[in-house]
């Protein structure tokens, strides 16, 4: 499996959000956590099933919690779909 990229992770976020804030995604908004960026708890879960889905990344609930930036996410996904084969 290939890494877990920053445009992948925009490409989650404009479908299951909206392109705008898919686009909004670089610098310091990484570092910025979900709640912060308006995305609610739905919009998380939904784009972590995608990744579920499309990557074979599974994000157990109790390490989501504490994944609250998207740069924290995109970097446990990618070291879990760098490690597939």
């Amino acid at each position: 499996m290939s890494a877990f990229t920053l445009t992948e992770f925009k490409k989650l976020v404009e479908q299951s959000y909206d392109a705008e804030s898919a686009e909004a995604l670089h610098g310091q908004a990484l570092d910025t956590s979900f709640t912060d960026l308006g995305y609610d708890s739905l919009t998380v879960y939904e784009i972590v099933t995608r990744i579920q889905d499309e990557h074979g990344v599974t994000v157990p609930d109790e390490e989501l919690d504490l994944l609250d930036t998207p740069r924290a996410l995109i970097a446990y996904v990618d070291a879990r779909a760098g490690s597939r084969t």
